[in-house]
Order: structure tokens, then C-alpha cells, then sequence
């Protein structure tokens, strides 16, 4: 799949937009999804309350907010590819963690929404057709489309990603 143009996203989007590097964009959210998977199975519970320095996130909090992220993403993605014409909101996301009591789940508990949620959206993602996937709508004020979701959605997890192995485990 092409990539969005730049008249489909607002400018911060770009980030993650620029991390996706094949056109095999639903593979490439298969492998993320189970690589994720793998980085977060091997972490015992006292791992995942990990801060690579204070006042950032803990490992289980990380991936807490990319499973709050992917759902709304996925949500915008739907929204937007059946035609929704109201604005979608923003979110804060730190706020979103600090409110999500993520301390009192077990990481199992959220890997295991996080892989349903993935397998979810993925069936979603397939399912839009070029005309839905170019449908405009906007969300956090700023027009964009089904298909630049698409891409910031993967994007954003990958930038997650190269966090988790660049901060928290760089062994």
C-alpha cells in the first residue's frame, strides 16, 4: 500500500508516518504485533514496573499506552472510513496513563488485550478498500484520512518500539 500524502495528515503525524519503510504495511503490523508480544512475555512483573528514568513510564505502562492509542486509532480508522463528518477528539495521554490504574493489572492482562485489540484492528485495516481509506474526517482538530491513520497507527507502535529496546533494554 502507497503511503499517505502529505495533504492527508497534519505535519506532527510525519514521525511516524516516516518509520514505516514497506509498502507490505499489513505484515509489517503482524510481525510489530507478535514482536511486541515476544519483547513484553519475557518480563517478569518487577521488569515491567521498570523506569528508565524518573518521571517516564514503566515498561507495563508502555504498553498500556499503545494499547490505549491502537484503540482509538482504530477507532478514528472506522470513523473516518465510514464517513464521519463530526470532529473526532484528541486524547492525553499522560493523563490516560496516570488514569488507567495500569499498576493494579498484570502485564498478562495487557498483552493479552493488546493482541486482540492488533488481530482486531488488523481485520479492520484490511477490510478498507481505496475509497474508504481515502475518506477525510478529522480528529484532534486536523483533517486527516482512514489510510494516514493506518500508517500513524503502526508508526506510533514502532516508535514505541525502538524506545523499549533503545531505553529500557539496552543490554
Amino acid at each position: 500500500m502507497k503511503k499517505p500524502e502529505v495533504n492527508e495528515y497534519a505535519p506532527y503525524y510525519q514521525r511516524y508516518i516516516d518509520l514505516i519503510t514497506t509498502d507490505d504495511i499489513y505484515s509489517f503490523f503482524k510481525q510489530q504485533t507478535e514482536e511486541i508480544v515476544t519483547l513484553f512475555t519475557t518480563l517478569s512483573e518487577d521488569q515491567a514496573s521498570f523506569r528508565y528514568a524518573e518521571g517516564k513510564w514503566s515498561m507495563k505502562e508502555v504498553i498500556a499506552h499503545i494499547v490505549d492509542s491502537e484503540r482509538i486509532f482504530g477507532y478514528r480508522a472506522l470513523a473516518i472510513s465510514r464517513g464521519e463528518k463530526n470532529p473526532l477528539p484528541g486524547f492525553a495521554e499522560n493523563e490516560y496513563v496516570t488514569n488507567g490504574k495500569y499498576q493494579n493489572r498484570s502485564l498478562q492482562s495487557l498483552l493479552n488485550e493488546y493482541t486482540h485489540l492488533s488481530s482486531a484492528n488488523l481485520e479492520l485495516f484490511k477490510s478498507l478498500d481505496e475509497e474508504m481509506l481515502s475518506q477525510k474526517g478529522t480528529a484532534s482538530g486536523k483533517e486527516v484520512t482512514a489510510r494516514a491513520i493506518l500508517f500513524v497507527t503502526i508508526g506510533h507502535e514502532k516508535h514505541h518500539v525502538d524506545i523499549i529496546k533503545t531505553r529500557y533494554l539496552k543490554n
